[in-house]
């Protein structure tokens, strides 16, 4: 039985990234530099293997080394929506990060992680069994010390 596809595209269609199967995890994010590049006040994220992806469009690449990820964040160069970044500059990971509103979808599964925390405006409610923390959760820590172990055993 095959696995069900996402695809996640942008406001006119022109950028898409399909992956296979469900993502790693889900994370809804407060910090202040998401709020901004969003225009919200958090993002949506989930997060796939690259060996996931089933077919994907690239958009042109903002590279925001200012913010504190260092994250290469892939947009619609005619609609200006950001779809999705990779997290290998970042993080060290061979993952996607994937705008969950551009998957448009709403029996997505929800976020079940929230960081940075202490930024979340006050009217946005916490969601039933959501995991929170202020900062980036240990087991993100734990992935990328192991990605760099892996690195360096090669």
């Amino acid at each position: 039985m095959k696995e069900k596809q996402h695809t996640a595209s942008c406001c006119c269609g022109e950028m898409a990234i399909t992956f296979e199967g469900e993502p790693l995890r889900v994370f809804r994010c407060h910090c202040k530099y998401c709020q901004r590049r969003t225009g919200s006040v958090f993002q949506v994220s989930a997060w796939f293997k690259r060996e996931q992806v089933v077919c994907k469009t690239d958009g042109k690449v903002f590279n925001e080394s200012e913010n504190n990820a260092g994250v290469d964040y892939s947009f619609c160069t005619r609609c200006g929506s950001t779809v999705h970044w990779p997290l290998a500059r970042s993080f060290s990971l061979d993952v996607y990060a994937v705008a969950v509103g551009c998957f448009a979808d709403k029996t997505f599964p929800k976020p079940d992680i929230d960081i940075h925390e202490q930024h979340r405006h006050p009217w946005v409610p916490l969601i039933d069994g959501v995991e929170s923390y202020k900062e980036w959760p240990p087991f993100v820590h734990d992935l990328v010390a192991s990605a760099n172990t892996a690195k360096d055993e090669m």
